[in-house]
Order: C-alpha cells, then structure tokens, then sequence
C-alpha cells in the first residue's frame, strides 16, 4: 500500500472518530438541557413558594398540626 492510500485511511478513520464524538457531544447537550429545564421549573416554584406572604405559611403550619 502506498504513502497516499494510507493516509487516505487515516482521514477516513479520523473522519469517523469526529463524527462519533460529534454524536456524543450532541447527546450529552441534550441531557444538559433537560437537566437545565428541570432545575429551572424547580427553582421556580421554590421562589413562588417563598413569595407567599408569612400569613399563608402560618395557615399550612395550623393545618399540618391539624392533621395529628
């Protein structure tokens, strides 16, 4: 084989590695932004929750002692 059939070879198999980590890369930003949405609506509500005026808290605690 010669000099240029095998550096040929050497694209092509460099070529297929960078599409295969190009895939993984791809893969890996989608779990990213799901994981990005998710903590976003979480702390979401974590801020409405704590925008509740003290009153309504008092009121859920009265309802939890309720409960028991």
């Amino acid at each position: 084989m010669d000099e240029l059939a095998r550096e040929k070879q050497e694209v092509l198999r460099l070529r297929s590695l960078l599409v295969q980590k190009d895939a993984e890369l791809g893969s890996e930003r989608g779990r990213l932004l799901e994981i990005e949405t998710r903590s976003r609506y979480v702390l979401g509500a974590l801020r409405r929750l704590r925008a509740l005026p003290a009153f309504l808290w008092k009121r859920i605690a009265g309802l939890r002692g309720s409960r028991s």
